[in-house]
This record gives structure tokens, sequence and C-alpha cells, in this order.
């Protein structure tokens, strides 16, 4: 009998938007993520499924719970589901990587099937592994109706194979979009029949990543603009300068226009930056810096909550949408450092900061100084 596979991308995560590397790396889905998950588990809701099947990566799994509830199914983990694994690449943003690993990113964009980042996999070893072990759940569930959520480049692989393409022409697969789905027919001669592929038709287009991004299946890099990050050097004059200019505009608002001196407000950056450099850090798009992203890594050292210490956007640069991917470096470097929420205190009065936060899937859960500042948390692990 045939077994009909519906094969599914995970909700946008963390790296999509955040612009990050991330293959086994197990980041979490943002909010627009969480709503993608409810319309492609909406899509599923009258569609006949006999079990959901899901990498063990945060992301596919939370994304596969969506589909399996009104099923009432369980989603049974796969862990040979994962994403490729990017070895040397995991969490380095997009853009460091086209400015310092110039060649391999460049093979990666252009001729991915011959792409192997340091410690990592191929497209097509990764293809293969999660191409394998569908093909056993397939087995397994012989004349069945099931649902498998994998992950972008995996799933690629995986496309190329059950098209009976060549390696060097997985760019006629393409990308497809967070949550887009295929189906695969695995027949009863051994062969695969696919009758679509990256298909996002359920996503009404202001929840599309790629239309958020400006990206589509036909081309393989984005043209938003894309961040890379580089710890400020308060020795360098010009650095020193620019930090002074970002860090009174962030403190004004909040705290008066004098509240701080330029030597105060070094001070407590490089108190930041004892604890790992990369604390205070300018976001540089190309050559330029676009602003900057402080991490206040003294403040309660022994919590699980990891303090912000402000994050600004010069002028010129606003609306780029930069926001995001200043915030996931944040995310970053807090969650190295063992932390498991992120916490903020923007002004109450503001208009900037609190809704800055919200976008940034941070929730208000009090207020401090006098209700003067809100006290707004976003977690940064995902619940087992």
């Amino acid at each position: 009998m045939s077994t009909t596979v519906y094969l599914v991308r995970h909700a946008e995560a963390e790296g999509n938007i955040g612009r990050r590397c991330h293959g086994i790396y197990n980041s979490m889905l943002t909010g627009r993520g969480r709503e993608q998950a409810k319309v492609v588990g909406d899509r599923f809701r009258t569609i006949h499924l006999d079990a959901v099947y899901s990498s063990d990566l945060t992301r596919a799994r939370d994304t596969a719970r969506a589909i399996a509830q009104p099923h009432g199914l369980p989603v049974i983990e796969r862990p040979l589901l994962r994403e490729i694994d990017m070895g040397d690449w995991e969490d380095r943003p997009w853009a460091d990587l086209a400015k310092f690993d110039k060649e391999p990113y460049d093979i990666w964009c252009n001729q991915p099937w011959n792409s192997q980042p340091v410690g990592g996999e191929t497209i097509m070893q990764a293809g293969q592994r999660a191409f394998d072990e569908i093909g056993r759940i397939a087995k397994e569930n012989d004349g069945k109706y099931i649902a498998v959520v994998s992950h972008g480049t995996v799933i690629r692989g995986i496309l190329t194979l059950a098209c009976g393409l060549k390696p060097e022409q997985m760019m006629e697969v393409g990308w497809g979009d967070n949550t887009c789905v295929a189906r695969l027919v695995y027949l009863d001669d051994g062969s695969i029949r696919v009758d679509y592929r990256n298909d996002n038709s359920h996503l009404p287009w202001e929840l599309s990543t790629f239309y958020s991004l400006k990206w589509s299946s036909s081309v393989d890099v984005p043209i938003s603009p894309q961040l890379w990050f580089r710890p400020v050097d308060f020795d360098n004059p010009e650095d020193h300068r620019l930090a002074m200019e970002l860090f009174h505009a962030i403190y004004w608002p909040a705290y008066g226009e004098d509240a701080f001196t330029d030597a105060e407000i070094e001070q407590r950056l490089r108190g930041y930056q004892s604890v790992t450099p990369d604390a205070v850090s300018f976001g540089v798009y190309e050559d330029d810096v676009v602003g900057v992203i402080a991490m206040a890594t003294t403040d309660d050292p022994d919590s699980d909550v990891g303090e912000m210490g402000g994050t600004g956007i010069l002028p010129q640069y606003r609306g780029w949408g930069f926001a995001p991917q200043l915030m996931n470096q944040a995310v970053s470097v807090y969650r190295r450092l063992g932390k498991t929420r992120l916490c903020s205190h923007p002004s109450a009065v503001g208009k900037y900061g609190p809704r800055f936060y919200r976008q940034n899937d941070f929730v208000e859960v009090g207020k401090t100084g006098d209700e003067k500042f809100l006290i707004m948390e976003r977690k940064i692990t995902a619940d087992d």
C-alpha cells in the first residue's frame, strides 16, 4: 500500500530573523513563528493523519505539536531528522561568514552541493541521513498518512533525492518558506511521487518569513541587509566617540540628559566586557557601524536572568530591520553564558523602548524604580 508523507519545514525561528547560521543549534520559535505554527496546524486540521514525526530540535518539535494537537496525536521525535550540522559556522551571523569566510560562503551560496563547513556536513550528507530515516518511517507506517517536520536545508537535500535530481541540480528545488509543505507518496513499487513541494499557500503574506526578508524560493540569499558584530574597542577614539553617541541616545530618554557622564558610561560598559568582550558590540552592515548592543553581565551574575544594558541604532539605519539581529546577538551571548531568561527595564513612559522589546518577544512582568521602569522578560531556553 502507498504511504503519504507530508514533509513540513518548521515555523520561523530565531536564526531566520536574527540572520544567524543555525543548523543543529537549538533555537526557539519567534512570535511570528508561533503564529505560523497555528496556521499550519489549521491547514492539517481537516487532513487525516495517523502519526506525526519531528526532528528533536525545539523549533521543529514545537511546530509538530501544533500539527499533532488537533488530531490528539503525540509527536514522535527522531534525531536523524535534524537540520544539517554546520560545524564551525554554528550560530555565527551570515554576514560574518560573508565577510570573514568569503570563499567557503560563496560556495555555500552558489554551489551549495559542494559546501561543507569545517566540522560539519554537506547538504547531501544531511539530506541522505534524513531521507533514509523518512523511508524507515514510511515502512513503519505502511498505507498510512503521516506528517514529518524537519528543517529547510535538510529538506532541500531530501527533495533533491526524492525528485531524482543530481546534487548539482538542487538549485531547481529552491528554498521553502517556514512551514512550507511537500507531499511525498511512497508507492508499492518502491518509487516516490512528489505531488508538490515548498507550498506555503496557507500563510497570509504578513506571516511569511520570505516576505519579511524580501526572499523568494528562486533566490538563494535574502536581499534584506544583514549584520555582523564586533566588540566595541574603547581604546579606539572612533569606537569611543560612536559608543558614547549611541549610549547617550539610549540612556537620555530613560534617565535624563545629564544622568551619566562619558566616564561613568565607559566604566559601566568596560565592566560588562570584563566578563566577555562581546558583551558590548557594534552591529556592522558591510563596513559601517549601524548600532550597538550591550549586555549587563556584571548585574547579578549568579542569576539565571541576563540583564540588558541597552541597545540602539543610528537614526539613518532605523527601519532597516536590524533590531531582531541586534537582539539575537544578546540572546546568543547570554545563552552561551548559561542564562535562561533575558530581562530589560525600559522607561514606563517611553514610546519606543517597550515597543521594541515587545516586538522581540518580551512580555511585561512588573514595574520597578517607583514604577518609572517596566520589567520585561523573554525566555531564551526551551521547555522540554
